[in-house]
């Protein structure tokens, strides 16, 4: 995919409008992995060339949008070193995707539903407009995150790129950014819940099960694999949730 296709993909009509280059869209992106606690202060980013291939674009346009978040303080690049985060305080950058819909604002058990309703939804139009360039792009990916099994921040970039790209092979935009949304909720418990030995192992298993469903174009197979991926998140995401309600109390 080339960067204008990755632009194309990626916005929202009004966005489109604005203008918004596809370095700005790849910062922001990276900025709501830090603003919603995936990525912490001092975590490592993945490589240039390993970002570029994750996410669809070139070099150069993860080289411009690491610039504009180490501008603001946000990332730190050393020469011969990995770009660290220095900051979480990513201000407006990145906080546009976590607040759409307050999703935040609603419990476990609606997202949970929902998310289930709007994949389901979702899983019929994908199994249908996939393309062969999206199925290549989705087998890179799960080797990436197959070379991530002892690295939870480099496998949930490569997660989040998984679940957008088989998000918008449904081809309808409200579908896939009502998706995105509902995925972005409790992130930052989803990487305390992929730290768990075996989790990692255990959601790339499921990418493979859901990446057959679309190879067959099986559209009742797809809806199977993805509720099932659902459901496990939901369960490790509650059992994580009530633990802090537990210590906070005690």
């Amino acid at each position: 995919m080339d960067d204008s296709a990755f632009l194309t993909a990626q916005t929202s009509p009004l966005e489109k409008v604005a203008h918004r280059s596809i370095k700005d869209e790849v910062a922001e992106r990276f900025a709501t992995l830090i603003a919603s606690g995936v990525l912490n202060v001092g975590d490592a980013l993945p490589s240039e060339r390993e970002l570029a291939s994750t996410m669809g674009v070139s070099r150069e346009t993860i080289r411009g949008a690491l610039l504009i978040l180490s501008t603001k303080g946000i990332v730190a690049t050393v020469q011969g070193a990995r770009t660290k985060v220095v900051s979480v305080d990513v201000g407006d950058i990145g906080m546009s995707a976590l607040s759409n819909g307050r999703v935040t604002d609603y419990g476990l058990d609606d997202v949970h539903e929902g998310r289930l309703m709007v994949e389901e939804r979702l899983a019929v139009l994908a199994a249908r407009r996939i393309d062969a360039p999206t199925l290549r792009h989705l087998k890179e990916l799960i080797k990436t995150q197959e070379a991530a099994t002892g690295d939870p921040v480099r496998f949930l970039i490569a997660d989040r790129a998984f679940h957008t790209a088989v998000y918008q092979s449904c081809g309808n935009a409200v579908l896939s950014d009502l998706a995105a949304t509902l995925y972005s909720y409790q992130l930052d418990h989803r990487r305390r819940a992929v730290s768990v030995a075996g989790a990692i192992e255990r959601s790339i298993a499921d990418h493979r099960v859901i990446l057959a469903a679309l190879e067959a174009q099986d559209a009742d197979a797809l809806v199977q694999a993805l509720g099932a991926h659902e459901r496990r998140i939901y369960d490790s995401t509650r059992a994580l949730l009530a633990t802090s309600t537990k210590k906070a109390t005690s």
